[in-house]
């Protein structure tokens, strides 16, 4: 075993500590479970499909996209065409 010391955000420490306390697990038993499933993410997604989970913008650009969202435009035709394709199954589902 290795301990590898870590700064969290004070909300990512509540949200483990939430986590933990409410199914009862270890808080190294979730990080190293965290982990892996990330690095296995990385190892088997390509790259272009990998969103961060925090996204760093300038002032200028949100407000382009707050301007966007209170536009409420209507989708374009590529966003139409994506969202009326059927959906696929999903293997091992019985739906």
């Amino acid at each position: 075993m290795t301990q590898i010391p870590a700064n969290i955000s004070s909300e990512t420490r509540d949200r483990l500590e939430r986590y933990v306390r409410a199914r009862g697990l270890k808080k190294g038993f979730v990080i190293e479970q965290a982990l892996l499933h990330h690095l296995q993410a990385i190892t088997e997604l390509p790259e272009d499909v990998l969103i961060p989970p925090r996204l760093i913008i300038t002032g200028d650009s949100g407000q382009r996209v707050l301007e966007r969202l209170d536009a409420k435009e209507q989708p374009n035709q590529a966003m139409q065409t994506l969202f009326d394709e059927p959906l696929e199954p999903v293997p091992g589902d019985p739906a």
